[in-house]
């Protein structure tokens, strides 16, 4: 009897740490932070680290063709923020230097040794350039895959007639209402649209502030394929081009590229073109 039980207890913990196994994720694990379980994807091996973010509302999945190919050169870094994928998320409403905060805490907490190569998408982008402000010493450089700007609202109004203004205002509100995948989806969009009397939202008024760095090289994808359709579109896509461009200004190993043939989500569209980009520049930086 005593040797049926021990089989019984020897096949529940099996079962438990199987389980344990299972719950961890396809790629990656999960740390704690400030109470929170929080998911990421520590991958290969060499120098620098090369650590993705995400845009609005997306999980680290949305980097994965990047980073399977990327880990046999590099190690990587990819991660869920909290609320999204498979983290947990935490009370109130967080903005973008929040977040650079909370992504420092854990690579310091999971020993991920600077310089970084930080890659984003989007509003990772917003992420990217409070971290590089905040702990400019950790990244070597920075790649900018179809990067939002501060001025996007801002710029879509002062194009448009006053009719236009109404409709382009009510678009904006509209995305607030939008239900992601995930829990954090909203609340980060809240951060996104909610823009005051002269065209900021918090996130944007936060990041219009930051210094461009100017001793680093950057890299800069702008997807021109666009699904929308209004005498407006061209206008603001020029600007857009111009107002990166300008960096180079500031920062003369600024890069700019384009393409018509890729949409928004260039990292899952075209992988490649972001590895060939991130490996440019290992070049650079290993010089």
């Amino acid at each position: 009897m005593n040797h049926f039980f021990k089989i019984i207890i020897l096949f529940f913990s099996f079962v438990g740490l199987t389980s344990l196994v299972l719950f961890e994720g396809d790629d990656g694990y999960f740390t704690y932070l400030r109470g929170k379980k929080q998911y990421i994807v520590v991958q290969g091996t060499g120098e620098p680290t090369v650590v993705f973010l995400t845009g609005k509302g997306r999980d680290c999945t949305d980097f994965k063709k990047v980073y399977d190919k990327l880990k046999n050169t590099n190690q990587i870094f990819a991660y869920d923020r909290a609320g999204l994928g498979q983290s947990e998320a935490f009370r109130g409403d967080r903005t973008v230097d929040t977040m650079a905060c909370e992504l420092h805490e854990i690579l310091v907490k999971e020993k991920i040794k600077p310089p970084y190569i930080l890659v984003g998408h989007a509003l990772g982008t917003y992420i990217m350039r409070c971290y590089i402000n905040m702990y400019p010493q950790d990244v070597s450089g920075m790649v900018f895959v179809d990067p939002s700007h501060e001025y996007e609202f801002k710029k879509g109004l002062d194009i448009r007639n006053d009719s236009d203004k109404v409709v382009f205002r009510d678009e904006f509100k509209s995305y607030l209402k939008l239900e992601g995948k995930y829990k954090a989806h909203k609340a980060e969009s809240k951060k996104c649209f909610d823009f005051d009397s002269s065209g900021f939202s918090t996130n944007q008024r936060i990041v219009k502030d930051l210094k461009i760095p100017s001793d680093i090289p950057i890299t800069i994808m702008i997807a021109r394929k666009i699904d929308a359709d209004n005498e407006y579109v061209n206008k603001e896509m020029e600007f857009r081009l111009n107002f990166f461009e300008n960096w180079k200004t500031i920062n003369p190993q600024t890069k700019v590229i384009s393409s018509y043939k890729i949409g928004h989500f260039i990292q899952k569209e075209a992988p490649d073109m972001v590895i060939d980009e991130i490996k440019e520049m290992l070049s650079k930086i290993k010089k």
